[in-house]
């Protein structure tokens, strides 16, 4: 089995939306562990705040039919197909990294370039994995913290979060 980390967001209802998220992810694959959950503005559009956390899950679904589960989840919660990239969201779900997975994998691209992009992704990867190194580039995850400091990102109370059985949650 794989062992995957997935971010996840969203800025529409996100309280709910997350959590009953989670549940419904848990149907599809093994949920190890949550980061803590992030507010931070939205990017690249007007609207409200967004709330991310990283999932640590493990699947025995290749990267393609991960990635196809988690397209159809969205949906399931009112994602079309054919969103705008930057625009408001009940549910985003990105696999961000495959075990030591490289290079484009299922029409993936891994590890996902946002993790070093977006204060978002990597802060809550972090939390997870404060030893942890990109696969791609051979270099600790906290490498990539400087080019991402400047970008308003703050914890907030995850005390709404309604969690699957045994799972169990980052400090």
């Amino acid at each position: 089995m794989a062992l995957v980390y997935l971010g996840i967001g969203a800025n529409l209802a996100p309280e709910q939306n997350i959590s009953n998220g989670l549940q419904r992810l848990a149907q599809d694959v093994t949920l190890l562990r949550l980061s803590p959950c992030y507010r931070s503005p939205a990017i690249g559009f007007d609207g409200p705040d967004f709330i991310n956390l990283v999932a640590e899950v493990r699947t025995d679904k290749s990267v393609g039919e991960l990635s196809a589960s988690l397209k159809t989840l969205e949906q399931e919660f009112g994602r079309s197909p054919d969103a705008v990239k930057y625009s408001s969201r009940a549910l985003d779900i990105d696999i961000l990294m495959v075990d030591e997975l490289t290079g484009v994998v299922d029409s993936i691209e891994l590890p996902r370039a946002d993790i070093w992009r977006f204060a978002f992704v990597l802060r809550p990867l972090l939390d997870l994995l404060p030893d942890g190194e990109c696969p791609l580039h051979k270099q600790p995850l906290t490498h990539y913290l400087p080019a991402v400091s400047s970008q308003a990102l703050s914890v907030c109370q995850g005390d709404w979060l309604v969690l699957p059985d045994g799972l169990l949650k980052a400090d």
